[in-house]
């Protein structure tokens, strides 16, 4: 990931941590899909340590794909349907569920074409610096857009929840992806998805302080 395989690799026992914590304080079932994006984050970051090995050691090459795929699989194609899900699960007020609806909706559709682009064109990664870049291959006039809707679904959601503290995780996340983007403008990709791993822990507190709405019984798949 960026940084480091030790800084990756740091970020996945945190969120593993956090991610328990966060299973451990749900009193609903449709709290769950909340609750383990710390733990998909730890997988996500645990995959992006061990390209870091693949890509600095040439006797761990053939972890490059394996770990590149895993890390991609998640960032691109799980993001994009999991997070308007898991918001629009905990969310109680009418208008703002539908609104959420409509997002998860664009969301899976995201994620459907993300994943045909992973198969379809070339996927490589690289250190740049002291990060990890990742070229993907889809259509120019593609992605653009597409990076347009990845930004809406995954950053939207949170900003639309009536959770006050949810809200404050939308607008640090998506500061951070600003951050990522002036500083780090060849890999902020990576970079983001690290910043944002690590305040998934903010996760715990939304749960433990009982400030996700309750009401919500059933478990939104």
């Amino acid at each position: 990931m960026c940084f480091s395989a030790t800084a990756s690799f740091a970020a996945a026992g945190v969120t593993t941590v956090a991610g328990g914590a966060a299973v451990r304080a749900t009193r609903r079932p449709a709290q769950l899909l909340l609750a383990v994006i710390p733990l998909f984050f730890a997988f996500h970051q645990a995959a992006e340590g061990f390209l870091w090995r693949a890509l600095t050691q040439p006797e761990h090459a053939g972890w490059i794909r394996p770990a590149m795929f895993s890390f991609l699989a998640v960032a691109e194609v799980v993001w994009p349907f999991w997070v308007p899900l898991a918001i629009w699960a905990q969310e109680d007020d009418p208008r703002r569920k539908r609104i959420l609806a409509a997002v998860l909706v664009l969301g899976c559709a995201l994620a459907l074409a993300r994943a045909y682009g992973l198969y379809a064109w070339p996927v490589s990664a690289s250190i740049v610096g002291r990060h990890i870049q990742y070229q993907l291959s889809a259509p120019y006039l593609v992605r653009p857009i597409g990076d347009v809707c990845y930004l809406l679904v995954t950053v939207g959601p949170p900003l639309l929840s009536s959770n006050r503290l949810i809200r404050v995780l939308g607008v640090v996340v998506l500061a951070s992806f600003v951050l990522a983007e002036l500083v780090f403008s060849q890999t902020a990709f990576s970079v983001w998805c690290f910043f944002a791993a690590i305040l998934s822990a903010f996760i715990v507190a939304a749960l433990k302080r009982r400030a996700v709405p309750q009401a919500s019984e059933s478990f939104a798949a």
